[in-house]
């Protein structure tokens, strides 16, 4: 999907995604909590914006309201704007934003092998997207599946399309699950802690693929997680969550050097 694309909706010029004084809530019979209090922060096509914080910050709740993916209820949006390209994302319809989930915004989950389905090949998956999505045949869109999983430097790929996801290592369901975001060549992608339970070697793999197929693609990639050390090489800008709020936002290389 190019910056140029007449189809987004947006306003030339805005920014790739905008959130701004977002407030979300769960509700439950017995009480209510608020879980974002006001989180603020934008990323820009090609660059890469590292949302840091710890467990129960409000990282991942703050990338499901984005993605229009939030659970309601208990979940519930009360205040604030998210904009993609300038267009106002929370009073969108529902088709809209589904429209713009896979085709413009894309998302990675932390399980790689709870978000793939095990009882359909990983090429299946792949495929099933350009089926729905652009309409191609059985047979071009297994193709098409094939050289996503090349494209993620998955060996074998003709072959490995046919395989089930207990057949891939959890390095390469990661891989797999990146290039199934990556088919409908969306210009947002949200990496949700992805390279949880990985060693620390396949880690610095699946970071420098995220790095190099954002450069490649000139996409706006928000990486999520909790370890700084993860994200050191790759991010452009860092936003520090707590308690629900942005505490810290600034260029990598300024936040390293004075921390707040």
């Amino acid at each position: 999907m190019s910056a140029t694309d007449d189809n987004t909706g947006g306003s030339p010029g805005a920014r790739l995604l905008e959130v701004e004084d977002l407030h979300v809530e769960f509700r439950t019979r017995e009480s209510t909590a608020s879980v974002l209090n006001g989180v603020s922060y934008h990323v820009d096509a090609g660059e890469t914006l590292a949302v840091l914080g710890e467990s129960g910050s409000g990282k991942s709740v703050t990338a499901q309201a984005v993605m229009g993916i939030l659970d309601t209820p208990p979940g519930f949006v009360t205040k604030g704007s998210i904009r993609y390209r300038g267009e106002e994302l929370l009073t969108a319809t529902e088709e809209r934003r589904r429209g713009l989930r896979g085709e413009n915004m894309a998302m990675i989950f932390q399980d790689a092998l709870s978000a793939l389905n095990p009882v359909y090949t990983v090429g299946f998956q792949i495929a099933e997207q350009f089926r729905f999505r652009r309409g191609m045949s059985r047979r071009d869109a297994m193709t098409k599946a094939a050289e996503m999983l090349d494209l993620v430097k998955i060996p074998n790929a003709k072959q490995r399309v046919k395989e089930f996801p207990h057949q891939f290592s959890g390095g390469m369901r990661q891989r797999a699950m990146i290039a199934m975001s990556l088919a409908l060549d969306p210009d947002l992608l949200i990496a949700d802690e992805p390279t949880t339970a990985l060693d620390v070697t396949v880690q610095a793999q699946i970071m420098d693929l995220l790095d190099e197929l954002r450069r490649e693609r000139g996409m706006g990639l928000i990486l999520i997680t909790h370890d700084l050390g993860v994200v050191a090489e790759v991010a452009d800008r860092i936003a520090v969550m707590y308690a629900g709020r942005v505490v810290e936002e600034s260029d990598a290389e300024s936040l390293y050097a004075r921390p707040a």
